[in-house]
């Protein structure tokens, strides 16, 4: 399957996954979901997504995602995860929210694309194309000094990312289901 047309199916299987968890949210945790959402694009809304992560000199990885798709939230996934919007993910980053460059621990030229709900952040590396999970570290401009604790590799690519992350919430859909079905027998 092209990356084209995994992208299309895996944005379609999540958004449809995210659905399913909401609806099945309160019965299970006892507490309303907050608002999920897997944001599918128009062919216009990725080339203009495309045009300007280029232009910002964004990781080449993203290219493809933001082609497709836009943006991503879970905020009852574990502790969360916002993938963001290309203008967003830009804005960010101009902002000095989002550093382009990684120190310390390691060495790196990266863009961040995502959040967790614990002030954690998700990068892409420009050189190997690996996904970084940044949890312990300085911001200073537009630089991140990591701690040597302070990151993990989630992924040796965005690919596995996304596929850990329909794992994920495939997996907490099931748990939910499982729950909601356990109760009904007491």
């Amino acid at each position: 399957m092209n990356n084209t047309a995994y992208l299309r199916e895996w944005g379609e299987d999540m958004a449809r996954l995210a659905n399913a968890f909401s609806a099945g949210f309160q019965a299970a945790q006892g507490y309303p979901p907050g608002e999920h959402e897997v944001r599918l694009i128009s062919a216009e809304e990725g080339a203009a997504a495309v045009s300007l992560l280029v232009h910002a000199g964004a990781a080449e990885a993203l290219h493809e995602y933001y082609a497709q798709l836009g943006s991503v939230v879970l905020p009852d996934l574990g502790s969360g995860i916002w993938i963001d919007d290309a203008s967003s993910l830009v804005s960010q980053a101009k902002a000095g929210n989002y550093p382009k460059k990684l120190a310390g621990a390691i060495h790196d030229t990266v863009t961040v694309f995502g959040t967790d709900g614990g002030g954690g952040m998700y990068a892409v590396s420009h050189t190997s194309g690996g996904i970084y999970h940044l949890t312990l570290g300085a911001l200073t401009g537009d630089s991140y000094d990591l701690d040597a604790d302070g990151y993990r590799c989630t992924a040796t690519d965005l690919r596995g990312f996304l596929e850990q992350l329909r794992t994920d919430l495939a997996g907490a859909l099931l748990a939910q289901q499982a729950a909601h079905s356990l109760r009904g027998r007491h």
